[in-house]
């Protein structure tokens, strides 16, 4: 029977939700996250337990490690892994929320939201310049443009998906929070 096992994700900024419940299942079956993988996460086998996921986005120095998880651990989180800036944690099902409040969930968005918003803001720009570029020349300069532009736009076009899904969310929380009020 093999011991390690690929979940894929459904990409935290679209189903972040969805994906800790996905982990919470497999964790009642035997199958607990070891680390995050490419698109995924890397499940090895264990017993059974019931216990609940949450994600924090927050890029530190090294330095500024300990204290961060030894203060998710004073409130009943223990860390499983990170991996550029995301800190995936588990607990048992009756412990607090980490994110129990719309602000610092909107807190939490907003840092996941600066970094892609500046690197699309950075890539559209350059697929634009090399589209005009493939357009009005020709030759050599026509064929790298071209590779360069689609090379280029398959990485814009996730992007702008992904910085709209971050929006997204933010804007779901702030109605959710407008609503209970």
């Amino acid at each position: 029977m093999r011991q390690e096992k690929y979940m894929m994700s459904g990409g935290l900024a679209f189903s972040e939700e969805k994906d800790l419940q996905k982990l919470r299942k497999q964790s009642l079956k035997g199958w607990h996250v070891k680390r995050f993988a490419f698109m995924g996460y890397k499940l090895e086998r264990g017993k059974p337990e019931d216990v609940i996921y949450s994600i924090d986005f927050r890029p530190m120095e090294e330095s500024e490690q300990g204290e961060y998880f030894e203060l998710f651990a004073s409130t009943g989180w223990a860390r499983i892994c990170s991996e550029h800036g995301f800190h995936l944690f588990k607990a048992d099902k009756d412990t607090q929320p980490i994110y129990s409040e719309s602000e610092t969930t909107i807190e939490k968005i907003s840092r996941m939201e600066k970094p892609v918003l500046a690197i699309t803001s950075m890539m559209v720009p350059i697929s634009i310049v090399l589209c005009i570029l493939f357009n009005l020349s020709n030759g050599m300069i026509e064929t790298i443009s071209r590779w360069a532009f689609t090379g280029a736009i398959s990485i814009v076009i996730p992007l702008i998906m992904t910085s709209l899904a971050i929006v997204y969310q933010k804007w779901k929380v702030r109605k959710k929070r407008t609503l209970s009020l």
